[in-house]
């Protein structure tokens, strides 16, 4: 357990020291092709922040469900690190959610060993329903961005592996803390739109810590 939390804090470290990089290399969104948003956001600040995020995150993954932690490297690095820009510019960049895609695919082909096959089976259908399920909130609900339906299998690969309450309870936690922050966000006279990725991406955290409260919820 301690070389695992020990890994958390260097993955943690790692992805900070990168942010300031990682922010200036990205593409501006195709409907600010002047001028990158994500720019203003290469500081330190932003740095400690993304430190801060995924550390928090990667030890309670490590904790609470050690067995699964490689599954949850997409969630934990780059969709951390997105939902932290989305926060900020309303933004969640494509390719952060592509490395998602393959740190995820990559951290299910290397636990599968212990796991069973039956689990990589579960992430799939994972996947596939909550990608499915935010497509449908975005083709017919509205107030959801592309982005959010970008990262949906990340959130049920790694929810499911762990099994299917836990999924449950990451689309539940997410979608309430949402309404929460979207009652804030208008509150303060920002507007009817605010940014979802982030309650997204918390989701799953959320659940895993209820875990810990509930015994055998997942």
């Amino acid at each position: 357990m301690t070389w695992l939390l020990a890994l958390a804090m260097l993955l943690a470290a790692c992805l900070a020291l990168v942010t300031p990089a990682v922010l200036r290399a990205l593409p501006a969104p195709i409907d600010e092709p002047e001028v990158s948003p994500y720019l203003r956001l290469a500081t330190p600040t932003t740095a400690l922040v993304v430190f801060g995020a995924v550390a928090v995150a990667g030890s309670l993954v490590v904790i609470v469900t050690p067995a699964t932690a490689p599954a949850w490297l997409g969630l934990v690095g780059p969709a951390v690190l997105a939902a932290v820009i989305d926060a900020r510019t309303g933004y969640l960049p494509k390719r952060l959610a592509q490395a998602a895609w393959l740190l995820t695919a990559a951290g299910l082909l290397a636990c599968v060993g212990w796991l069973g096959v039956e689990a990589l089976v579960r992430a799939g259908l994972g996947a596939l329903a909550a990608g499915a399920l935010f497509w449908a909130f975005w083709r017919f609900g509205g107030g959801f961005g592309f982005g959010d339906v970008r990262l949906a299998p990340v959130i049920g690969a790694a929810s499911a592996v762990v099994g299917w309450p836990l999924l449950a309870g990451a689309l539940m936690l997410g979608g309430l803390l949402g309404v929460v922050w979207g009652v804030a966000w208008r509150a303060s006279g920002r507007g009817r739109a605010f940014p979802y990725g982030p309650a997204l991406v918390a989701g799953p955290f959320l659940a895993l810590a209820g875990s810990v409260l509930v015994p055998g919820s997942h």
